[in-house]
């Protein structure tokens, strides 16, 4: 008895795959997206900070002592060097630049 078609069974055991691989696709995605958006937020904090940078660095040196803002810090090193902090960026300003 030769029939053609598929078991209950092998339906059974065919569609518990497809389950599982979709919840594993569902899972890998929903994980790809929340890297996806700590990306955004990293890349528009580095973008706000390089921007912050280089607006003190376009600065004359001899203002720079008065340029601290809310999240640039300058800090004078010697008479003619200043370190300036944003956020966790660190860089060296010196007066022959």
């Amino acid at each position: 008895m030769n029939r053609r078609g598929f078991t209950l069974i092998e339906v059974l055991v065919a569609g518990a795959l497809f389950l599982i691989v979709l919840s594993f696709f569902t899972y890998v995605l929903k994980n790809a997206a929340g890297y996806v958006r700590k990306l955004e937020t990293k890349s528009g904090e580095l973008y706000r900070t390089r921007s912050e940078l280089e607006r003190i660095k376009r600065l004359p040196f001899t203002v720079l002592s008065s340029a601290s803002s809310g999240e640039a810090q300058i800090v004078p090193v010697a008479e003619d060097l200043y370190l300036v902090r944003v956020k966790t960026v660190y860089t060296l300003r010196s007066r022959y630049q």
